[in-house]
């Protein structure tokens, strides 16, 4: 057959190449072709005009089905390994003649062309780096930018419970004012003009004095100071004046003020209750976004795996056909086979190179989605990183869970259940604040302050101080704090309806979760029994043509049954573990398994699991 290589679609030891099995006959080839070339070709088929159309392969994973009694080469017949079947019957000598047998071995130990399988599977080559699912949700836990902006509206909300604490305690606030004031004109000016004709009174008066003074010696020296000190006294007024009235005037001001709400009723224990429940709901919010992120990159990844095994078929689809090109090659050399057939191979070998392009541009747009998802800032995972190989079933997955069981585990693992929870207790917070706006607010309140004009110092003799009880009570509103209380009260009753909803929503998905596991269980155990009757009946088909007892149209078909099932066969190992990951998702327990709540959880699930294929329990209540 092939010559010895090592790819990742053959399975078991390879068998040592036909040719040696001839040692030094050369010469006796040559006789064989001399006796050949007279016998003319022959059409082993009986229909060499007959070229099927092939589509391209569904997608699938034909590199670890481990079918019972697999071995040899995926896709690789020996022509020696006939069954009894073909064998011919006793005294008939066989339709193939030795010297094409010489020539098939010989096209079979030829060497690869490039291209081919080996030249097809770069794709898949060991990488330095293997991301299974679980790496891949702990990455996107790690570095997706929404759940990050998740993060952050927590945060916000786990502030508002400090601001909405804050209200019981004493607010105090401290005011400082510095000030520069231009008066009018038509209010400085007159008072100016009086400051001055009082000035020039006092000049007339003083000198007046001092001519009486002079001539007259009735005033005592003690009346005189008297007089003295009195004009003295009245210009310093006049200058204090002129100061109140200059521009700008420079002042400054400290207020010191301190207030204590000592009763709202109750409004503020119950804005306390929402913010409380507010930032529950943000971090249940949060968990929920982080759910549904994993279960979208579980999904992503599955269709990474399930893109790669596209790959792995279509370049199986390949090494078959090179290998019949070859062999129909061979035949047409020798006068035994048509030119239609290598016609026909080399058409499906097309075909086959077209699906592995398609194949390989699904598996590099799933890459993309991953890493987008993984916030990669490039939006590409990098060439060192590949996935896991495909998980393969246990008899943990082949058991079916119990409906109650997973329904309870929905109903306290949820976190959009445990969100819509907490916003009806917000929402019966706000109705009992409402009512609070009926009653009284009393505080206690003090405040100091004193003001400073044209001076920079501040004195304790300046200082004003305040102390007193603040009791307000608001009689009407127009309505407005009637509204509002009705307002809340149907916000109550729109939350009520939606956690009824959501419990409805979850049971809904977690009986459509089992369901789809129950049928991708036995959608599993069903193309795995038919992917092995296919396969055998594909290598006695290809055996058949070889010894001329089938036609070339019962190759193609079986080839092409071949490809469908083993496609369908790893849609069913994929459809399983999606089924699996979508339950965890139902259930809300993706986020336990990766918290470390895995043995706890996983022991749970067996303990209320079936086998797929048991009776189902009926209901005791019907």
């Amino acid at each position: 057959m092939f010559p010895e290589k090592k790819t990742m679609l053959f399975f078991g030891p390879k068998r040592a190449p036909h040719v040696e099995r001839y040692p030094g006959k050369t010469p006796l080839l040559l006789v064989l072709l001399l006796v050949a070339s007279g016998l003319g070709a022959q059409d082993l088929s009986g229909n060499s005009g007959d070229t099927p159309s092939f589509g391209g392969p569904p997608p699938g994973d034909i590199s670890s089905l481990d079918l019972p009694g697999r071995s040899g080469d995926v896709g690789v017949v020996d022509a020696t390994d006939v069954s009894e079947e073909t064998e011919s019957p006793e005294g008939e000598a066989p339709d193939v003649s030795a010297a094409e047998a010489v020539l098939l071995e010989g096209a079979e130990a030829a060497e690869t062309p490039s291209g081919s399988l080996e030249a097809n599977t770069g794709i898949l080559q060991p990488a330095a780096v293997v991301l299974d699912l679980v790496g891949a949700q702990r990455q996107a836990l790690a570095r997706n930018p929404s759940l990050a902006a998740g993060a952050e509206r927590v945060e916000q909300a786990r502030q508002f419970v400090s601001k909405a604490r804050s209200m019981y305690f004493p607010q105090i606030d401290l005011n400082y004012r510095y000030t520069f004031t231009w008066l009018p004109s038509e209010y400085t000016e007159p008072i100016n003009e009086y400051l001055d004709e009082t000035d020039e009174t006092l000049r007339t008066i003083r000198h007046e004095l001092y001519a009486y003074y002079v001539t007259s010696s009735t005033l005592s020296l003690g009346d005189r100071r008297t007089i003295r000190q009195y004009l003295n006294d009245t210009e310093d007024v006049v200058d204090i004046a002129r100061d109140f009235v200059e521009s700008p005037q420079e002042s400054s001001s400290v207020n010191l003020t301190a207030g204590w709400l000592l009763f709202d009723g109750f409004a503020r224990e119950f804005t306390n209750a929402m913010a409380k429940h507010g930032y529950g709901e943000a971090r249940a919010a949060y968990r929920d976004g982080q759910r549904i992120l994993l279960d979208a990159i579980a999904q992503a990844y599955y269709g990474g795996q399930y893109a790669r095994e596209q790959v792995m078929i279509a370049e199986s689809a390949i090494t078959f056909f090179t290998r019949l090109v070859k062999e129909a090659k061979a035949r047409r050399e020798i006068g035994r086979g048509p030119t239609s057939h290598v016609l026909n191979f080399e058409t499906a070998l097309y075909a086959s190179k077209a699906n592995l392009l398609r194949a390989r541009r699904e598996y590099e747009l799933a890459r993309i989605a991953m890493a987008v998802l993984l916030g990669y800032p490039e939006g590409y995972l990098p060439d060192t990183v590949q996935l896991a190989p495909l998980e393969s079933e246990t008899p943990e997955t082949m058991m079916l869970p119990e409906k109650d069981a997973m329904l309870a585990l929905a109903y306290a693992y949820r976190p959009d259940m445990e969100q819509r929870e907490l916003g009806l207790k917000r929402a019966q917070a706000n109705v009992r604040r409402e009512y609070a706006k009926f009653t009284p607010q009393i505080a206690l309140f003090g405040a100091a302050q004193t003001t400073n004009i044209d001076e920079t110092g501040f004195s304790g003799d300046r200082m004003l101080s305040t102390v007193g009880i603040n009791a307000s009570m608001n009689l009407f509103s127009g309505g407005r704090r009637r509204a509002e209380l009705r307002e809340a009260k149907h916000a109550r009753r729109e939350s009520e309806w939606q956690v009824t909803e959501t419990e409805q929503k979850i049971a809904a998905e977690v009986q459509k979760a089992l369901l789809d596991l129950k049928i991708a269980q036995e959608s599993l155990q069903l193309s795995r029994n038919a992917a092995e009757c296919v396969r055998k009946n594909r290598d006695l088909v290809d055996k058949e043509y070889k010894a001329g007892k089938a036609m070339l149209v019962q190759l193609n078909q079986a080839q092409n049954d071949f490809v469908q099932a083993m496609g369908t066969l790893a849609q069913a190992r994929v459809g399983l573990q999606r089924s699996w990951q979508v339950l965890h998702h139902a259930t809300g327990i993706s986020l336990g398994l990766l918290d470390g709540e895995h043995q706890e959880l996983t022991e749970k699930m067996r303990q209320e699991a079936v086998p797929a294929d048991a009776p189902v329990k009926e209901n005791s209540n019907e």
